[in-house]
């Protein structure tokens, strides 16, 4: 009896996913930094007063709370799946999908919409970080870096 090889037995075949894009490279930067930033943020504040403002700052810029601790780690978490999983082209599609999100973040931050979830109004580390988070993922997302769209 002949042993079939998973190859032959499935037709599945190992494709080696070759050099990472420069999305790929992108989410995956961006997710480390964000989880890590998470971290420190829960070294800082612990888990109370989780959706409160509170006196702490991530590396003296970024004030933070649990909550956003939370959708820093929750978002880095994205960025590595996406990174990881996802083909160049799908990177592509989630890195624009969240610097959507961050640009709409980075809007009403700066116009004072979101004290609820106690970010910040005006000009601050926060919304200054959603900022540019969302100008390098568009930038970045729209294929300005690989020359156009990824297969």
């Amino acid at each position: 009896m002949a042993t079939l090889t998973p190859e032959e037995k499935f037709g599945i075949r190992y494709r080696n996913p070759g050099a990472r894009s420069a999305d790929q490279k992108y989410s995956l930067l961006v997710g480390i930094i964000a989880i890590v930033l998470g971290i420190i943020g829960f070294i800082q504040t612990g888990f109370t007063n989780y959706t409160e403002m509170t006196d702490h700052y991530i590396l003296g810029l970024l004030q933070t709370n649990g909550f956003h601790n939370t959708v820093y780690i929750l978002a880095g978490l994205m960025w590595l799946l996406g990174a990881f999983t996802l083909t160049p082209a799908g990177n592509q599609g989630l890195n624009i999908a969240l610097a959507g999100v961050l640009l709409l973040l980075a809007v009403l931050g700066f116009l004072g919409y979101w004290g609820l979830l106690s970010i910040s109004a005006g000009i601050n580390g926060n919304n200054i970080l959603h900022l540019i988070l969302a100008i390098t993922g568009l930038f970045i997302g729209g294929g300005l870096l690989s020359g156009g769209a990824s297969e």
